[in-house]
């Protein structure tokens, strides 16, 4: 619903707008309230300010306008994904390549893994959120593997915490363009790209710690298997983590180039593990057909 958050600014010394809005606006991040101030969303004393940098004094009265979201209801419906293994509190399922997690606009029908869920399992219907019941953490469209779903409110705030307490340890297998040093750490923080929008970039805007270890488990002519665990969970992160040190994912054309061997960029959930009820659960999931293929025709073409 459309709504309007007013704040009484108290604070002893003058400070940006925006850092303002950060501190009493929990719910939001601080892009997404850059936006309200950019879009002209937000008044000081009653007058419209499009400047995050506008400063604020003591006694400022602030109100900010947040426009009703668009709904994104889910449309239950059958859909192809490998269910690994159910607990009464979560489920571990194998997500295909090009099945998206969610959707990501009003005006998409794309059916999506959400719509799948509510009908195979119709406890989550019950969740509140009627967008993404019980995902706590999600793959790319075009990266297939592991991914656990909690199916039900408690234990989805307790595995979301667990994500955010890095207790969930995930291991990707990724093909890589060239020959990276047989293992390494790649410690780049990653913020949205500042020129294009859709990218990240490991010189981006708003940047966080992003931290991947890996190991390569086969050299081949001219890329790369390696195994990667990620120790945060960024947006992109293998894709951008690995194209800034020169090694992109094989097929990855954002952040990369297009291959004739495969469609999409090569990277695959492979390993998840967490401690769940006083019990340790490790779940592995075989590399897909599309990924063998590729290591085929990669070493065919070498000895062609």
């Amino acid at each position: 619903m459309e709504n309007i958050q007013r704040i009484s600014y108290q604070g002893s010394e003058k400070t940006r707008l925006d850092k303002v809005l950060v501190a009493n606006i929990l719910d939001y991040s601080r892009t997404y309230l850059q936006e309200r101030i950019q879009f002209a969303h937000v008044k000081v004393n009653g007058i419209v300010t499009s400047k995050s940098s506008h400063i604020v004094k003591y006694g400022d009265e602030i109100e900010v306008f947040f426009p009703e979201e668009p709904s994104l209801e889910l449309v239950p419906q059958k859909i192809n994904f490998e269910v690994i293994f159910e607990h009464e509190d979560f489920i571990i399922i194998n997500k295909p390549a090009g099945l998206l997690v969610h959707r990501a606009s009003s005006s998409s029908d794309e059916k999506t893994l959400s719509d799948g869920l509510v009908y195979s399992f119709k406890e989550l219907g019950s969740f509140e959120d009627k967008e993404r019941p019980g995902i706590v953490h999600r793959l790319d469209k075009l990266t297939s593997g592991l991914m656990v779903i909690a199916r039900n409110i408690k234990s989805k705030a307790k595995i979301s915490q667990m994500f955010k307490d890095r207790k969930i340890e995930k291991t990707y297998l990724a093909i890589v363009e060239g020959h990276p040093p047989r293992e390494g750490s790649i410690d780049f923080p990653i913020g949205r790209d500042r020129i294009h929008r859709h990218k990240m970039s490991h010189k981006g805007m708003e940047s966080r710690a992003a931290l991947s270890h890996y190991k390569v488990l086969a050299y081949y002519d001219a890329t790369s298997l390696v195994a990667v665990r990620i120790v945060t969970g960024r947006t992109h992160q293998i894709r951008v983590h690995f194209a800034a040190i020169g090694h992109s994912l094989v097929g990855d054309v954002v952040y990369g180039k297009s291959s004739k061997l495969i469609d999409r960029q090569s990277l695959h959930s492979w390993n998840l593990s967490f401690e769940y009820g006083n019990k340790l659960h490790k779940f592995s999931c075989p590399m897909p057909e599309d990924l063998k293929n590729l290591i085929l025709k990669i070493k065919t073409q070498k000895h062609n």
